[in-house]
């Protein structure tokens, strides 16, 4: 064969194959990796939040959590949390999400909230008082870990055994138990009257 036809075959291959490497390399568009507002997520959550001393002060079970690191909160579903902040308190709440923010201990529940007090044995009593629990519900709680105080600038429920009311807002110390309700709204019904007589 002919050098010259040997180097021609080539010159033509080589065009062919840097024609069909030049149209493979373009990529349209380009892509474009963008910073994530989540830096790590999480499904079936439980955690516990410990005091300076060591004990425990709140269990918290969560369907799922997400971190957001440019609020720095941690964001999660379907919660509830035993918490008790103090020796004679204890509380339960369940909401359908929240955001706590472990720095400051800010907390915002949504979706719907139930808090409920919980009669807490001590050490030095043998049984639990015969006071009926606080049951508050209503659509979002907010307040602060540390401070252990919550409140509700929206419509709430009340609960305490027979007795129950609405109000228009909520205050509470989780700490010490004292709740302050604005604008309440009572339904009473009277036993019906009946004629007897007394002697």
């Amino acid at each position: 064969m002919n050098t010259r036809i040997l180097i021609i075959l080539a010159l033509i291959i080589a065009g062919i194959a840097g024609w069909f490497f030049q149209q493979q390399g373009k990529i349209s568009p380009p892509v474009n990796i963008e910073a994530s507002e989540v830096d790590y997520e999480a499904t079936d959550i439980k955690a516990v939040q410990t005091n300076e001393q060591g004990e425990t002060e709140y269990e918290l079970n969560a369907e799922s959590l997400t971190h957001n690191p440019v609020t720095n909160q941690d964001e999660m579903s379907g919660i509830t949390m035993n918490w008790e902040p103090s020796d004679e308190q204890r509380y339960r709440i369940e909401a359908g999400s929240a955001a706590i923010n472990q720095q400051t201990g800010e907390l915002h529940l949504s979706g719907g909230f139930t808090l409920v007090s919980e009669d807490k044995v001590s050490e030095n009593k043998t049984a639990a008082t015969d006071i009926e629990p606080i049951q508050v519900t209503g659509q979002t709680l907010k307040g602060n870990t540390k401070s252990r105080q919550v409140y509700s600038n929206e419509p709430v429920k009340v609960v305490q055994g027979m007795n129950r009311f609405e109000a228009s807002s909520m205050k509470a110390n989780l700490e010490t138990g004292e709740y302050e309700f604005g604008k309440v709204a009572v339904t009473f019904t009277p036993v019906e009257r009946q004629n007897k007589a007394l002697f």
